[in-house]
């Protein structure tokens, strides 16, 4: 066999492989935004039922952040433009930027933790991180609620729980996910 022959085969075999790691990568990715999904609808659910039977436990926000961040773009648009979108549309882009964000933190995960890890460790990490980002981080400083040490603890406090809810549902979510693709038929995945 000439070396030539030996290295087209090993370049092959090289290209493959990577475009196979890829791939696994992607689909760890998706399986984090599917499961970020997840966790958003719990959230969505705890937050509604806390306004329903708790509103003493609700923190003191502004403005949707959702619905912000819409008024934001559509600031930068040309007026006509602005003018031309229906409500409807605004409010379906606030809702989705809200699904939006905790599928980011979905993917963070799945990209930090590929083959995933214990649920509730890991996911109340995942929650309080996520709950750090707006409630400590970017909902203070664009204006949209006061720091949370200007709040009451009643209003403080359940956001970082719901938080961590989310972040469970959100790693448990991924970990079903993963499982069933990486260890059906007793078959044990590449990325683990």
């Amino acid at each position: 066999m000439k070396p030539g022959t030996i290295l087209a085969g090993q370049k092959r075999k090289l290209a493959t492989e990577v475009s196979r790691q890829r791939s696994r990568v992607l689909e760890h990715l998706a399986m984090g935004a599917a499961a970020g999904v997840v966790g958003t609808i719990l959230l969505q659910v705890l937050r509604s039922a806390s306004q329903k039977w708790l509103p003493q436990t609700i923190p003191p926000i502004r403005q949707d952040p959702g619905e912000f961040m819409v008024e934001k773009a559509e600031k930068a648009l040309p007026k006509r433009a602005a003018k031309m979108l229906p409500s409807t549309a605004e409010s379906a882009a606030a809702q989705a930027l809200g699904v939006g964000y905790g599928m980011t933190f979905g993917v963070l995960y799945a990209a930090i933790r590929g083959g995933g890890g214990p649920a509730v460790r890991d996911g109340i990490l995942l929650g309080l991180a996520t709950w750090a980002a707006g409630y400590l981080g970017w909902l203070p400083a664009a204006g949209l609620m006061p720091a949370v040490w200007k709040q009451s603890w009643v209003q403080s406090l359940p956001p970082a729980v719901q938080h961590a809810l989310f972040g469970i549902a959100t790693v448990a979510g991924y970990d079903v996910m993963h499982n069933k693709m990486h260890h059906h038929n007793g078959r044990h995945g590449v990325m683990n």
